[in-house]
Parts: C-alpha cells; structure tokens; sequence
C-alpha cells in the first residue's frame, strides 16, 4: 500500500486532530505517497505539511449550489482521485459525503469505522471496519484507530509535532506578538453558528478580561468573521489591557495562537490550534464529554462546565444550555491563573 489517500474533508478543528495519525503514517511509511482529500476552504491551515505530498481539493460551494453543480463537482473530483490510483483510502470523516466520494472514486481498499462508531451510513461505502471500543473518545486517539489495518502503529506520540506553521509566517508572529507587548492570554469567545448554545456570555467574557487587566495580564481576542462585532464589544469593555486581534488568514491566526502563554475559549479549530503547540489550554465543555474534548497531556488543561447542569449519559442534544452558560467568572478566572503557573512551572523545569 505505497499510494495512501487521507479523506478528511472539513471541520478544520477535525482535520487538525487527524494530524497526529498522519504524522505517524508518514514516520512508518517514509516511501508511501500521502495525498488529502479536504474542502477548499480548509486546506490552507494544512498547506506545506511535509507528511502530506498532495491535496485533493473539494468545492465545498459547488456541492451546496443545488444538485446539477455538486454532480459536476462529485465528477470532477471523483475523476480527478481516480486518476492517481491510489491502493486505499483511510476515511477519516466518516458521513454518507466522504464515503461516498471514496467509492466513486474506485479505491480498492477503504478503511473507515464500523457500524455505530460512523454516521449517515458511512460503514456502507467502506469495506474495511474499525470498531472502537469508546465512540466518545478523544479524537486525536480515534484517528490514530484507522491505522491499524494498515500495520502502522495505533500510538499518540505527543513529542512528534502535528501542526505545520510556515517558518515566516511563525516569525512574523512572533514579531507581532511582541509589538502587542507580550500579552499572556489568548481569548476566543466565538463559536460557530450550529454550535452557538456553546458560547460563554459576553457579559462574562468582559468581567474575565476586565479583572485580569486590572491585575496586570494583558489579552488578546481572536476571532472570526462571524464573531467580529461580539468581539469588538467585548474588547472595548474590558479595558485597555484587552486588544483585539488583527484580521487573519488560518496560517497566520495559527502561528499567533502559539505564542501566547494560556488559551481560554470553547472547543474550537482556535482552541485545537493552541494545545497541539503546547499552550495550556481552559476549555468551555459543552454537552461532550470531557474525554472527546480534552487536550491530551502532557500539556495542561483545565475543562470549564457547570456541573450541576450537566447529566451524565444524557444524549448532548438533550443537556442544558446552562452546562456553559452558568460556568462564574470566578471559576474561569481561577483556570486562567492555574495554567498560568503550571506554564511557568513547566519553563522552570
């Protein structure tokens, strides 16, 4: 199996935790040829990877721009992977699109998740089943799964680097980040619209950042294109030690998100982006569980939820807004100041 197809096609917080198997992949099988099937609009966070040798780029528009466009994009696509005859396609998505994509595309062996651990009968258009033993675990781990039928080891190595930030694109950060005045924190309050019920209150992300100011910890808010305006009133109530981040393309905001001493946001690609570089990381939990979110060790963490919200075993869809929402300033603030000191502890070290 020397021509190796990875389909991870979007969710850029996923493709980043499909890293790691990656990583591995290309550590034991230096010679393969690895290719990646990803949308458009995702890639750039995954350019000039060296584990990756081509990308396969899916137009995420076309698909939603009514069925004669996202035919045309499914041939052009499914002719364009054809083409380079690959020996097996590991499905990292696992939904009806990716696997369906794989088929097409006439690659003999196709590695996804068993029945029950795969979505929108996923399992049917794969013909070789991983089973896990945890649907709900991390995602880094559950990746790494998919390496098994393959013979590469299944192992999360943390020493290894996953993420790939452009050598001048990590200098010029690390220029920003000390024009900025070396703020400590990093702060993302936003979230995707779908997952918006995640979001902390705006009232409470002031008083946070507000209170931190006050005691000398400076902070910087990042954002999306979405999230522009939260952002803003957040800043300009928080007080002259909060600043706003510059506009950002996903190379750049990942190379800055690294220079920081402490993250603190909901689970987001900003959030992956900073814990897989080593920045300790406090984490708005939504109604996961903790074991799907958490940075893995050894890099510190601290997960914020209102536990006496939260009903263990109840279906996500079913928990409390309030599992975020009723998260005190006061909780959050003490998280911020732990990592804080775990962080310098670890450089003492």
């Amino acid at each position: 199996m020397k021509r190796i197809l990875v389909m991870r096609l979007g969710a850029i917080g996923d493709c980043l935790r499909a890293l790691p198997a990656v990583v591995r992949l290309r550590r034991e099988r230096p010679d393969a040829h690895i290719a990646w099937a990803v949308e458009r609009g995702v890639q750039p966070v995954l350019a000039g990877h060296p584990a990756i040798d081509r990308f396969h780029l899916l137009d995420r528009g076309e698909l939603e721009g009514g069925w004669r466009r996202a035919l045309a994009e499914g041939r052009r696509f499914t002719a364009e992977v054809r083409a380079e005859a690959y020996d097996v396609v590991l499905d990292f998505h696992g939904r009806l699109k990716s696997g369906l994509l794989g088929w097409a595309s006439r690659v003999p062996v196709r590695v996804g998740y068993a029945k029950g651990d795969c979505t929108e009968a996923n399992h049917l258009f794969t013909n070789v089943h991983v089973k896990l033993a945890d649907t709900w675990e991390n995602r880094v781990l559950r990746f790494l799964h998919l390496l098994a039928p393959l013979g590469v080891s299944t192992d999360y190595d943390p020493a290894a680097p996953a993420l790939h930030v452009d050598p001048d694109a990590l200098a010029e950060a690390r220029r920003w980040y000390e024009r900025a005045g070396s703020p400590p924190v990093v702060a993302y309050p936003g979230t995707s619209e779908r997952r918006a019920r995640e979001r902390w209150p705006e009232d409470k992300w002031t008083e946070l950042l507000r209170r931190l100011g006050g005691e000398g910890i400076g902070s910087v808010v990042f954002w999306g294109p979405a999230e522009r305006a939260l952002c803003e009133r957040i800043v300009a109530a928080a007080g002259p030690a909060c600043a706003l981040a510059p506009r950002t393309r996903l190379p750049e905001m990942m190379g800055m998100i690294g220079t920081f001493e402490v993250f603190i946001g909901s689970d987001t690609a900003a959030m992956h982006m900073a814990w897989m570089q080593g920045v300790p990381t406090a984490v708005f939990l939504g109604p996961k569980p903790t074991r799907t979110i958490e940075p893995l060790p050894p890099v510190p963490s601290r997960m914020l939820r209102a536990m006496e919200h939260y009903v263990e075993g109840m279906p996500t869809s079913r928990q409390k807004d309030e599992v975020v929402t009723a998260v005190a300033v006061e909780t959050a603030h003490r998280a911020v100041h732990d990592l804080l000191a775990a962080g310098q502890a670890s450089v003492g070290r």
